[in-house]
């Protein structure tokens, strides 16, 4: 949020790059940095009537002017620097643990990680947790840390033995998390070489080909919204049905129109929802900044 003040932009946008929010959660390609001193010619009071921005970049922006334009030396796009605490711990492992616990829900599979969860033994240097997992109202960062080291593998048991059609979507499920995990755990490294930095931007890939397996469940409020309403007009219209049709007839077409309702309902999901957010986006600054800098250091 300190960037979004700073440099007078809305928090949906990156602050560094020219990045279309549609785009927010799409593998990185190369984007133009930030030219604020463009962004000062399109500001209200300097339009003259008719005139057009050249691009939807300048909409991003949400205060005013960027607080570092003119100012000798500086250049206010290299500005930001990549936060594991605020970007993973605190916003991806957050979500990482909603999408979790909606997919172990949806498989039946929630009763055995709080089994698990409650059996993690004691270790140097892990703490071992004090509460079921579902208890836990508030993560805080040195939570998210101790979580970082133990989910995968809580996950890992109680995702075992998977029914014929359920060894997919666990399998993708699995490595989703793992990859985010993985590149949470190199990027702490205190120093880095090619072949690191290469394995970062590997499982960051890995992280966006797998997360797919959790569109479902990254459901904004307007997106439910659409759903309910979808929902309330088939069931209206199955209530108006149910005062023509014969009882045994009925109870057949009661359960072609569930079938029917849960694929609408998945299709209006899948349709809308998606995985733009800024936090997804932010990913992909730790790699180039770790590049800048060791290059820079050399």
């Amino acid at each position: 949020m300190e960037n979004v003040a700073l440099h007078g932009l809305k928090t949906s946008a990156c602050s560094k790059y020219e990045v279309p929010t549609k785009e927010l959660g799409t593998i990185a390609r190369s984007y133009p940095a930030r030219d604020y001193a463009r962004y000062q010619r399109y500001k209200p009071e300097n339009q003259t009537s008719g005139s057009e921005t050249d691009d939807d970049h300048v909409m991003n922006l949400g205060i005013g002017q960027n607080i570092f334009h003119g100012l000798d030396r500086v250049s206010a796009s290299d500005l930001y620097k990549p936060d594991i605490l605020h970007t993973i711990y605190l916003r991806l492992f957050k979500h990482m643990l909603d999408w979790s616990e909606a997919f172990l829900k949806k498989h039946g599979r929630l009763q055995a990680f709080d089994a698990v969860w409650k059996a993690l033994p004691p270790y140097p240097g892990f703490l071992v947790p004090k509460k079921a997992y579902r208890e836990v109202t508030q993560w805080q960062g040195k939570e998210m840390r101790n979580l970082g080291r133990c989910i995968l593998g809580v996950l890992a048991v109680a995702l075992r033995e998977p029914g014929g059609a359920q060894a997919i979507p666990f399998k993708r499920a699995l490595r989703c998390v793992r990859a985010l995990i993985d590149f949470n755990m190199m990027a702490q490294y205190r120093s880095h070489t090619p072949d690191t930095i290469a394995y970062m931007e590997e499982y960051l890939d890995q992280l966006h080909r797998m997360k797919d397996i959790f569109l479902e469940f990254q459901v904004t409020k307007r997106t439910q919204a659409k759903v309910d309403k979808q929902r309330q007009e088939i069931r209206h219209q199955r209530a108006r049905m149910r005062e023509r049709v014969a009882t045994s007839q009925w109870r057949q077409m009661r359960d072609d129109d569930r079938d029917a309702e849960d694929a609408l309902r998945m299709d209006k999901i899948h349709g809308e929802s998606h995985f733009n957010f800024i936090k997804m986006h932010l990913l992909s600054h730790f790699c180039d900044h770790i590049r800048v800098r060791r290059t820079d250091s050399l």
